[in-house]
Protein backbone atom coordinates (compact mmCIF):
# COMPACT_ATOMS: atom_id res chain seq x y z
CA UNK A 1 0.00 0.00 0.00
CA UNK A 2 1.56 3.29 -0.65
CA UNK A 3 0.50 6.52 0.93
CA UNK A 4 -1.32 7.88 -1.37
CA UNK A 5 -3.67 5.39 -0.99
CA UNK A 6 -2.92 4.43 2.63
CA UNK A 7 -4.08 8.58 3.20
CA UNK A 8 -7.50 7.94 1.11
CA UNK A 9 -8.57 4.70 2.80
CA UNK A 10 -10.60 4.21 5.80
CA UNK A 11 -9.23 1.57 7.27
CA UNK A 12 -6.51 2.81 10.69
CA UNK A 13 -2.77 2.57 9.65
CA UNK A 14 -0.39 -0.34 9.83
CA UNK A 15 -3.27 -2.85 10.49
CA UNK A 16 -4.12 -1.22 14.26
CA UNK A 17 -7.70 -0.30 14.95
CA UNK A 18 -9.81 2.25 16.43
CA UNK A 19 -11.02 2.17 19.89
CA UNK A 20 -14.81 1.43 20.07
CA UNK A 21 -17.00 3.46 21.94
CA UNK A 22 -17.19 0.78 24.79
CA UNK A 23 -13.25 0.67 24.88
CA UNK A 24 -13.10 4.64 25.26
CA UNK A 25 -16.50 4.26 28.02
CA UNK A 26 -14.06 1.80 29.94
CA UNK A 27 -11.17 4.30 30.73
CA UNK A 28 -10.67 5.69 34.05
CA UNK A 29 -11.20 9.49 34.50
CA UNK A 30 -7.74 11.17 34.17
CA UNK A 31 -7.94 12.65 37.42
CA UNK A 32 -7.89 8.98 39.17
CA UNK A 33 -4.48 8.52 36.86
CA UNK A 34 -3.10 11.51 38.24
CA UNK A 35 -4.13 11.11 42.23
CA UNK A 36 -2.91 7.58 41.60
CA UNK A 37 0.55 8.97 40.24
CA UNK A 38 0.93 12.02 42.68
CA UNK A 39 0.08 9.38 45.56
CA UNK A 40 2.85 7.22 44.68
CA UNK A 41 5.30 10.56 44.53
CA UNK A 42 4.20 11.36 47.96
CA UNK A 43 4.96 8.33 49.13
CA UNK A 44 8.22 8.10 47.24
CA UNK A 45 8.75 11.85 49.00
CA UNK A 46 8.03 10.92 52.16
CA UNK A 47 9.97 7.89 52.82
CA UNK A 48 12.88 9.79 51.30
CA UNK A 49 12.28 12.42 53.79
CA UNK A 50 12.38 10.04 56.42
CA UNK A 51 15.39 8.12 55.36
CA UNK A 52 17.59 11.34 55.19
CA UNK A 53 16.13 12.67 57.76
CA UNK A 54 13.90 15.93 56.24
CA UNK A 55 11.25 16.53 57.83
CA UNK A 56 10.30 19.14 55.38
CA UNK A 57 10.31 16.58 52.54
CA UNK A 58 8.58 14.15 54.80
CA UNK A 59 5.78 16.66 55.42
CA UNK A 60 5.42 17.62 51.74
CA UNK A 61 5.60 13.51 50.93
CA UNK A 62 2.43 13.55 52.89
CA UNK A 63 0.61 16.45 51.90
CA UNK A 64 0.98 15.03 47.75
CA UNK A 65 -0.29 11.85 48.79
CA UNK A 66 -3.63 13.91 50.59
CA UNK A 67 -3.79 15.56 47.31
CA UNK A 68 -3.34 12.40 45.52
CA UNK A 69 -6.31 11.08 47.76
CA UNK A 70 -8.49 13.77 47.08
CA UNK A 71 -7.83 14.06 43.22
CA UNK A 72 -8.61 9.99 43.02
CA UNK A 73 -11.70 10.80 44.75
CA UNK A 74 -12.93 13.39 42.50
CA UNK A 75 -12.02 10.63 39.95
CA UNK A 76 -14.17 8.30 41.56
CA UNK A 77 -17.12 10.78 41.92
CA UNK A 78 -16.78 11.77 37.61
CA UNK A 79 -16.64 7.93 37.84
CA UNK A 80 -20.12 6.82 39.12
CA UNK A 81 -21.16 10.11 37.58
CA UNK A 82 -21.01 8.07 33.64
CA UNK A 83 -22.17 5.10 35.10
CA UNK A 84 -19.09 2.87 35.22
Amino acid sequence: MNVRSALQSNSPPFGGFYPSANATEKMMDKDRIKGAAEQVKGSVKEAAGKVTGDSKTEAEGKADKAAGKAQNAVGGIKDAAKGK
